[in-house]
């Protein structure tokens, strides 16, 4: 998947109304929280066939950390 449309599923799953950014610390996406991040871990099982751990995804520090993460990137 090309980082556009994972941007663009990001942004659906998490219901952003701003455009989302690779370069966009999770801190300043205000939908971002504890169950933005289940979401992000059940669409990367769904998805992508990744079993993300917790431990895993409280590293990401931007979206382009999860891009990378979900193995996309």
């Amino acid at each position: 998947m090309d980082e556009n449309s994972f941007l663009t599923l990001l942004q659906d799953t998490l219901q952003c109304e701003e455009a989302l950014r690779p370069e966009l610390p999770l801190a300043d996406v205000p939908e971002w929280d504890s169950l933005a991040a289940m979401a992000v871990l059940a669409l990367g099982s769904r998805r992508f066939g990744r079993k993300l751990k917790l431990t895993q995804l409280r590293k990401a520090v931007t979206v382009g950390d999860l891009y990378a993460l979900l193995g996309t990137g």
